[in-house]
């Protein structure tokens, strides 16, 4: 078995082992597993190994037994994905792959897994990530009506210092090819951002839990569909945003698991597992 950097040629393959994997995860515990189309899948795995790092446990004759990659902005760290071949689990792939992201001098980590997956779970305890809080899954038909702040455009760089702690422009240039931003105001301040591509909500985040949580609740007034969103729940504000809109909450949560000293998010929902 040989680790080596991920390629561009190896993003179906990749998916492969994402769908097997998850699949048998699910299936076993008897919920149908998450289906995330190939295109999203690729152009998710393109931009982590273009902004971070991506490799792959290759067996030999074009077969991919497993892959991790991980994205970093400055002294934050991220593990997006590590995925194991259903028939290459329990022979310490998982750890070796690990190993091959970590990457040294990073003070705060995190990254987001199954609930369900007691396996991952404990090697990542293992490293210092911890779960602190679970990632609550929300989706239904809100409420219509007015939005609660002024619509807008702009910067979102400040917001992004307040609800992250660290700067996330590389990935805002990922998210605007897929959707447009919008700035929310109040009181002609910048004070949240927002996207929802096409049911789906997020990233979403506030310069404070209030503002977070009324850019939240305006999305959801204007929407003329069911809608997803996906909250930490240390952002008490925003899920009880969803709550009230009568959201509906999925059965298998995820964890958000951080190393020691950083402090969980409360003023956003998340873009997904693997950019947080």
């Amino acid at each position: 078995m040989e680790l080596r950097p991920a390629a561009a040629a190896d993003a179906a393959s990749l998916h492969d082992v994402f769908t097997s994997a998850i699949g048998e995860l699910y299936g076993r515990h008897g919920f149908a597993a998450p289906a995330v189309p190939r295109p999203v899948f690729e152009l998710l795995q393109e931009h982590v190994r273009a902004t971070g790092t991506s490799v792959v446990a290759d067996a030999g004759g074009d077969r991919i037994a497993g892959f991790a990659s991980a994205w970093s902005r400055g002294d934050d760290w991220f593990l997006a994905s590590l995925f194991v071949a259903p028939a290459a689990q329990g022979h310490g792939l998982g750890s070796a792959l690990l190993d091959a992201v970590w990457g040294d001098g990073f003070a705060r980590r995190r990254t987001i897994t199954d609930a369900i997956q007691p396996v991952s779970n404990a090697l990542y305890g293992r490293r210092g990530l911890v779960p602190v809080t679970p990632i609550l899954d929300f989706a239904g038909e809100p409420r219509r009506g007015g939005p609660l702040l002024e619509a807008g455009s702009g910067d979102p760089a400040a917001i992004d210092a307040a609800a992250y702690g660290f700067d996330r422009a590389p990935d805002h240039a990922l998210w605007e090819r897929a959707a447009p931003r919008t700035l929310w105001r109040q009181a002609g301040e910048p004070v949240a951002y927002s996207y929802r591509l096409g049911s789906t909500i997020g990233p979403l985040a506030g310069i404070d839990p209030e503002a977070a949580a009324a850019a939240l609740d305006s999305e959801l007034r204007r929407a003329e569909e069911p809608v997803r969103v996906r909250i930490p729940g240390s952002c008490r504000c925003l899920a009880a945003v969803a709550l009230a809109h009568r959201l509906r909450l999925s059965p298998t949560p995820g964890l958000l698991l951080l190393s020691e000293g950083v402090q969980p998010p409360d003023a956003l929902a998340i873009a997904g597992y693997a950019l947080f």
